[in-house]
Parts: structure tokens; C-alpha cells; sequence
């Protein structure tokens, strides 16, 4: 084989080899793209302080509200599954009400009292796409929903309360420490 030829080969192989790396970095990673049904983004066991409020007439001591301003709670992955998503306790003697607002005329309604399990609607969630494919989403709540995470009995300082999402099948854990506020 003649000098030349076997130049030609070599830059033939090695701009073989260029492509192939190009195509696994750049497209096989799109062609390959699963995304994930659901995945609870906050709480992952951050401390969350406790506080006292009240709803509606209704007094909460050292109680933890998920609300659209706090952000405490955050989801992510697909919303093309189902319409509703369950919340459930899984910690002892915890349990969670949820107050939608009822407009003007009604004000906030409870709508689970000291529930270990609650169903959600998915358009409780303001949910936006986090890149250009649109898939995946960011759920966060919307302004007219409350979340209170409150125990049946005394608060333990730095308490972990876990709990699970499940969404279309799949199913995530999320979990907060309390803090409560020394007197």
C-alpha cells in the first residue's frame, strides 16, 4: 500500500472516529431522552421553622404551611399522566389540611381536614417548562391553595416529617425537619 493510501485511510478512520464521538454527545443524548414521570424537587429534608397562623378562624401552633409564596413545595417531570396526584403522611401523629380559595364570596375552605391522604389536582400546580423541549415541568403551587402540615400533639424541635407523591404511577418521597421556634 502506497504512502498515500494509507494517509487516506487514516484521516478516513480518524474522522470516523471525530463523528462518531460527535453524534454520541450531541445527539444521542436527545434521541435517548426519557423523562421522569415525577420527582418531588422540595422538600429533600430541608428545615422548615414552624409557625403560628391562622386560617379561616381556624388557630395552627407550630404548624408548617406550603404556599405559592414560600415555595416549600416543588415537583417536577411530565403532566401529560394524570389529572390528580395523592399526598400521603407517612410520619406518625402528622397530617395535612388543604385550603383552596373560594372566591371573594367565600373566602378559604378547608377541603381536607387532618388528612393522612389527599387528592390533588394537577391544576393546582402552576407548572412551567424548565428548557425548550417543554417536557419537563416545574410544579409549584398555585396562589389559591394551602398546604398545612400540622401533628396531633407536641412538636419535637428538628422532627422529620416524610411523606410521599404519587402521580401517574410513580411514586417520590419528600421530607422536612421542623424548626420550631424557641421561647
Amino acid at each position: 500500500m502506497s504512502y498515500e493510501t494509507t494517509f487516506r485511510v487514516k484521516v478516513i478512520i480518524l474522522a470516523l472516529i471525530f463523528g462518531i464521538a460527535i453524534f454520541m454527545i450531541v445527539y444521542y443524548p436527545l434521541i435517548s431522552h426519557q423523562v421522569d414521570p415525577l420527582k418531588v424537587e422540595s422538600p429533600r429534608g430541608q428545615i422548615l421553622l414552624a409557625q403560628n397562623f391562622s386560617i379561616a378562624g381556624v388557630n395552627y401552633t407550630n404548624a408548617v404551611p406550603f404556599t405559592a409564596e414560600n415555595n416549600a413545595l416543588v415537583l417536577g417531570g411530565s403532566d401529560e399522566l394524570d389529572e390528580t396526584l395523592t399526598i400521603a403522611v407517612s410520619t406518625p401523629q402528622w397530617c395535612v389540611d388543604l385550603w383552596t380559595w373560594g372566591g371573594s364570596a367565600n373566602g378559604w375552605v378547608r377541603k381536607y381536614d387532618c388528612a393522612r391522604e389527599l387528592q390533588l389536582s394537577k391544576y393546582a400546580f402552576n407548572r412551567v417548562p424548565t428548557h425548550e423541549a417543554k417536557e419537563i415541568a416545574r410544579w409549584s403551587l398555585e396562589p389559591g391553595y394551602v398546604l398545612v402540615f400540622h401533628k396531633n400533639g407536641p412538636v419535637q424541635r428538628h422532627e422529620l416529617v416524610n411523606f410521599t407523591v404519587t402521580y401517574g404511577g410513580e411514586k417520590d418521597w419528600g421530607a422536612f425537619k421542623v424548626s420550631v421556634k424557641s421561647s
